[in-house]
């Protein structure tokens, strides 16, 4: 349970931060750093996403 909880953190932890990286990247910035911060995103989400349901239904 402890591990879901702090996959749970830190997959929702990695969206909101590298979400907000790629919304508010400025525009010099190399598309391919964009594309990174959305795919750590996604992933991170993927992951805080697949960890509640975890905890949810009890493993």
């Amino acid at each position: 349970m402890k591990t879901f909880s702090l996959l749970f953190v830190i997959g929702w932890g990695a969206a909101l931060a590298f979400g907000w990286m790629a919304l508010v990247a400025p525009a010099g910035e190399p598309q391919v750093q964009r594309m990174v911060s959305f795919l750590l995103a996604a992933t991170g989400f993927g992951v805080g996403l697949w960890a509640w349901v975890k905890i949810r239904r009890g493993f």
